[in-house]
């Protein structure tokens, strides 16, 4: 039963009311026990609970029973006290106790013994104690378990948590050393999983034949706390075991051997070198040269080339077996630095057709002494850089100076060639240089003209440019009335000159009349027979001229012809032109009712303009061409000249731009009188009036006014000195070249003009 501090208070007053009536009345006897609250020894109090324990001596007059009970509150009153059941201990008369649990660590806590007797409540002294303190844990000895070469069991037991949840536990370890102290967490530690029971944990990456000490630990939040440390050792690693040393060190390469002096009874399954420049302690984790992995060699070597000149290296030998990998001693050593020379660029002499002489020099940086093995020149036709992989030719005299001549190349090849030099660390060349040999070709020639061109009979005349490097031992033309590109082997005809000049001139007879030839010139030299470009001629065959491709674009009144004479007959054209007829079908020169219209044009495509033309009417129309040998005519044709009309026009008068002697006047074109063949030019536009004509004209109107036409084919005109307050009928117009075109009337009245101070009103008006 819980009661408040409060309620107690109340009672010890209620109690001390009682006693004082008690004493007043004498009826009944009560008086309260004398009460003692015991001290609580270190042995009552842990962590977590208490026993508290008090004395109650009962007052020998008094009459009534009364309630025996603990008062118990965390702090150092009984400010919010709780009640607490007491139990009588039998071992001692008058002793009651109470054991408390759930309590809290390290915190302080008060209660007293109390007696409720009616109404009335007496308590002893208050007294106050403690909860112990949270404590570090405490663990058992660590216990080890079969040590290997690079691990370990350990185990222990937690004894106590230190009365706090442990929230880490596991095994500190280090290698042992002496006068230094145990490892802590600070040292190497092995933590085991919070979900296991048991303190057990195998500890690996130990290293071999080494001693080491542990001990378990465990913390909460008290501290950390460890138990009783324990020594081992790891057995010795059963890696291979090597020896290894270096020579013949160069710029870019360097021997090494090495020795497996034994395999601690486990086979070899991989053995080689490893090296680096940077690791002091090379491991196959860097550069590694796998010698083999059978496990039978005993000793093994090897020359590692593409080394860096000039560099240190460290390197040792390894061999894996299934315990480890094993590695040798240490061996360093740097390269040599690298020999190396420098060429200059070749140069070419007596450039000829199959040969050339190639020379540059080796430059060796001064102060070294640099023994050349080899030197010469590198050339190819593909190779950009060649190499000595490519030709080569090889120079070898004694010295820096290259000198090559090179011969049985390929005339007028292209080729590419640099110079190089063997030393010690290697072969070094030239930038490369390109050179082309001289090439003889094929002569180089030409028509130069054709004349004297008759019926049967051709002057061709020719000229070679170029000999090609060789002598032309033939030259002359050739021919074909078919083939446009004709050669010795397919022309229908060839005449040889018997010329020994670069020009020549070959007559040629028995043509055709009449007929196109085909005509080259040839040259022959040690290379083959070249040939000029074709060029063509026809033997003339006189006749009358042929025209063709007449074309008429007709108009109203005019038409633009033309036509190409397509053959002049083999002599010259004298007259040509066009002739129309509207009644003869096949108008011909002289003809009665033909017109004949003579062409300005002296080229084979010749024009003309018919003009004074006859609207909508149908012309008959043939071109012709006139020589000496007559008029040859073109095939007749017909053509319609068109019809157009004068333009349409409307106008627009509205009464708010009427006035008394003026008025603003608007209108448009809408069509400009073509039929769609050609497009008619308007020349004027504007608006004409009259008083008494209702569709007036530019020659009966009373008067007309001009504008000009808007790009969208609009006008608009002020006309001014009109009458006033009069009728008039007013019409737009415009004039193309078929005359005036008029729009529909519209009539409009001018205002009265407004009466002056001096005027005498107007018959029929209103002052």
């Amino acid at each position: 039963m819980n009661k408040t501090i409060t309620k107690i208070a109340l009672l010890l007053l209620m109690t001390v009311g009682l006693t004082t009536g008690c004493e007043e009345n004498n009826e009944p006897q009560s008086y309260m026990p004398t009460l003692v609250s015991n001290t609580v020894q270190e042995a009552d109090v842990t962590r977590f609970e208490a026993s508290l324990s008090g004395t109650v001596v009962a007052n020998a007059n008094s009459t009534t029973d009364y309630e025996v009970f603990f008062l118990f509150s965390k702090g150092a009153t009984l400010s919010d006290a709780t009640e607490m059941e007491a139990t009588p201990d039998n071992s001692s008369e008058g002793r009651y106790t109470c054991y408390l649990s759930g309590l809290q660590l390290g915190t302080s806590y008060s209660f007293c013994i109390a007696a409720r007797s009616g109404g009335s409540v007496a308590q002893g002294e208050v007294i106050s104690f403690k909860t112990l303190e949270s404590a570090i844990p405490t663990l058992n000895s660590t216990r080890g378990d079969a040590p290997t070469e690079t691990s370990v069991t350990l185990s222990s037991d937690i004894t106590d948590d230190g009365g706090s949840t442990i929230n880490e536990w596991g095994f500190v370890y280090k290698v042992y050393t002496d006068g230094v102290s145990e490892p802590t967490i600070y040292d190497k530690k092995r933590v085991v999983r919070q979900d296991e029971e048991s303190l057990t944990a195998l500890i690996e990456g130990l290293q071999a034949n080494t001693q080491y000490v542990a001990r378990a630990y465990a913390t909460n939040k008290a501290g950390t706390g460890y138990g009783e440390a324990i020594y081992f050792t790891t057995e010795q690693l059963k890696i291979p075991q090597l020896t290894c040393e270096s020579s013949n060190i160069t710029a870019f390469a360097a021997s090494v051997a090495a020795n497996i002096t034994t395999d601690c009874g486990f086979k070899v399954t991989e053995y080689g070198f490893c090296y680096s420049e940077e690791s002091l302690v090379p491991t196959t984790e860097n550069l590694k040269i796998t010698m083999g992995t059978d496990g039978n060699t005993a000793s093994f070597q090897k020359t590692i080339d593409n080394l860096e000149p000039n560099t240190k290296f460290y390197l040792r030998a390894y061999a894996i077996n299934e315990k480890g990998t094993g590695y040798s001693n240490i061996v360093e050593f740097t390269t040599e630095k690298k020999q190396e020379v420098t060429l200059t660029i070749p140069t070419t002499t007596n450039l000829d057709v199959t040969s050339v002489t190639l020379a540059s020099s080796i430059t060796i940086p001064e102060g070294e002494e640099i023994a050349i093995t080899e030197k010469g020149i590198c050339y190819s036709m593909f190779a950009t850089r060649p190499t000595t992989g490519d030709s080569k030719a090889s120079d070898s005299s004694e010295g820096e100076a290259i000198s090559v001549s090179l011969s049985n190349l390929s005339e007028g090849a292209t080729y590419y060639a640099t110079a190089y030099a063997v030393t010690r660390d290697g072969t070094f060349y030239s930038d490369p240089i390109q050179f082309t040999l001289n090439r003889t070709t094929t002569a180089t020639l030409k028509i130069a003209s054709i004349s004297n061109v008759g019926e049967t009979s051709a002057t061709i005349n020719a000229s070679i440019s170029s000999d090609g490097g060789r002598e032309v031992t033939a030259r002359g033309i050739c021919w074909s009335k078919s083939l446009s590109t004709p050669t010795l082997d397919n022309c229908d005809g060839s005449i040889a000159s018997e010329a020994t000049t670069a020009d020549f001139a070959v007559n040629l007879s028995n043509l055709e009349k009449g007929q196109k030839y085909y005509v080259r010139a040839y040259a022959t030299n040690k290379n083959g027979t070249a040939y000029s470009y074709a060029e063509e001629f026809t033997t003339a065959l006189t006749k009358e001229p042929e025209v063709v491709n007449l074309s008429v674009t007709a108009y109203d009144d005019h038409a633009s012809v033309g036509a190409v004479i397509s053959d002049n007959g083999g002599l010259e054209i004298t007259e040509r032109g066009f002739l129309i007829s509207t009644s003869i079908v096949n108008p011909e020169v002289g003809a009665e009712g033909v017109t004949k219209i003579v062409s300005t044009s002296t080229e084979s495509n010749f024009t003309a303009e018919l003009t004074g033309l006859t609207y909508r009417t149908l012309y008959y129309i043939r071109a012709y061409a006139t020589n000496s040998k007559g008029t040859g005519y073109g095939q007749a044709s017909t053509f319609r000249t068109s019809s157009t009309t004068t333009p349409s026009t409307s106008i627009s008068v509205p009464d708010s731009t009427v006035y008394s002697t003026s008025a603003i006047m608007y209108g448009k074109v809408n069509a400009d009188g073509g039929d769609g063949s050609e497009v008619l030019t308007i020349s004027e536009v504007g608006f004409c009036w009259s008083e008494s004509t209702s569709e007036p004209t530019l020659e009966n109107c009373d008067g007309f006014v001009t504008g000009t036409l808007n790009s969208d084919n609009s006008f608009t005109v002020n006309a001014s000195g009109l009458k006033a307050y009069t009728y008039y009928y007013v019409r737009a117009y415009a004039i193309n070249k078929n005359g005036a075109g008029y729009s529909s009337y519209t009539t409009l009245r001018t205002k009265q003009t407004d009466p002056g101070s001096n005027d005498n009103p107007l018959p029929g008006t209103e002052e």
